[in-house]
């Protein structure tokens, strides 16, 4: 893939490096001062937007133009953005969800896609497992009590020796069940591309013990917590929907520090409301911000969060520098290793030329 990426550039040289470069993403604004002083030291111009994303698709296109790359919050990127935006190269991702890019319209159009999958593994495990500790002993509610001049007993569950389902069971999955074997939990999940390769391989990362695949139902029916990690596409909408709750233990928690897509909100609802589930924390949702309005704010056994889980320090800086180097690295006439359409680089359209 390099020597073909190469051969589209002039001599095998490195394209010009005076890009400009626009900046959605917040996380990059607080942590990026490293990433940014490699890329003016290797000649681009970094211009942080008047707002951060996600930013609407009409404003998006107007910053957008004359720039040669953006470092993209969950902005929209469709094909009437490429084609509106005749200088965009690249979209360089600060995160791992590219739900909201359009790669088929991306590859047409030449233009770049890549993302940070690796950057935030563990501060998105360390956060699902807040949310699971912080739902099952009830950490929120006795916050609230205590600020509001209370005091009682509130009663949660234990841990130890409850099943955890894993719903996806890529990097953050795996780091998830790291944890929850410190906790003494038994774990299950359900990953079928994982599921197919472990049937020869019977291996699921370093430090885990043997982790059995299931179906979902199965996962679903058999957990104590349900935490999902799958990324979302057309196969995923709404895979967490009424009757999949249904077959929930009404004494089950539900996490998701995924996408919000994922799951349908009003099942999600009457899970809540009816205790189908006992309770849920939940990081990410269909509309961001989530609206004042929203009936989740109005659930007493769910715990949320504002789409938080990725944001430590040491996350968002590893997140900007990666989003950085995937710009810099194209600069050089290489292809980036977290190319999310690698098929542009055969395409005549590509426009990563001088």
């Amino acid at each position: 893939m390099k020597q073909e990426l190469i051969s589209l550039i002039e001599g095998g040289n490195s394209l010009n490096p005076n890009w400009k470069v626009l900046v959605t993403a917040r996380a990059y604004w607080v942590s990026g001062q490293q990433a940014t002083e490699k890329l003016t030291d290797a000649g681009c111009e970094v211009v942080h937007s008047p707002q951060s994303g996600p930013i609407q698709l009409s404003t998006l296109v107007d910053l957008l133009q004359g720039f040669d790359a953006i470092i993209a919050a969950s902005d929209p990127y469709n094909e009437y953005l490429f084609t509106s935006c005749p200088t965009l190269k690249m979209v360089s991702r600060c995160g791992i969800g590219i739900d909201r890019i359009d790669l088929e319209a991306a590859t047409k159009a030449g233009v770049l896609i890549t993302n940070t999958p690796g950057a935030m593994t563990e501060a998105v495990a360390d956060y699902t497992f807040a949310l699971l500790l912080g739902i099952a002993r009830k950490i929120v509610e006795g916050d609230v009590l205590m600020r509001a001049g209370g005091w009682a007993e509130l009663p949660g569950v234990e841990l130890p020796g409850k099943t955890l389902g894993l719903v996806g069971f890529g990097r953050i999955g795996k780091a998830v069940a790291r944890r929850a074997v410190g906790f003494g939990m038994h774990i299950i999940a359900c990953d079928p591309p994982l599921a197919l390769h472990s049937a020869s391989s019977n291996e699921h990362g370093a430090h885990l013990e043997l982790v059995p695949f299931v179906s979902l139902n199965e996962l679903l029916e058999q957990s104590d917590f349900v935490s999902l990690h799958a990324p979302a596409n057309r196969d995923t909408f709404h895979m967490f929907n009424a009757d999949r709750f249904a077959l929930m233990k009404p004494t089950a928690y539900f996490v998701n520090t995924a996408r919000g897509a994922l799951v349908d909100d009003i099942a999600l609802r009457d899970a809540l409301v009816n205790r189908i589930i006992r309770g849920a924390g939940i990081d990410v949702y269909h509309e961001e911000p989530l609206p004042p309005d929203s009936f989740l704010r109005q659930m007493p056994n769910c715990v949320l969060a504002p789409h938080n889980a990725f944001n430590s320090m040491e996350a968002s800086t590893a997140m900007s520098i990666c989003a950085a180097e995937n710009i810099l690295t194209v600069l050089r006439g290489e292809p980036p290793v977290d190319t999310c359409n690698p098929n542009v680089l055969d395409s005549s359209q590509l426009r990563l030329k001088p």
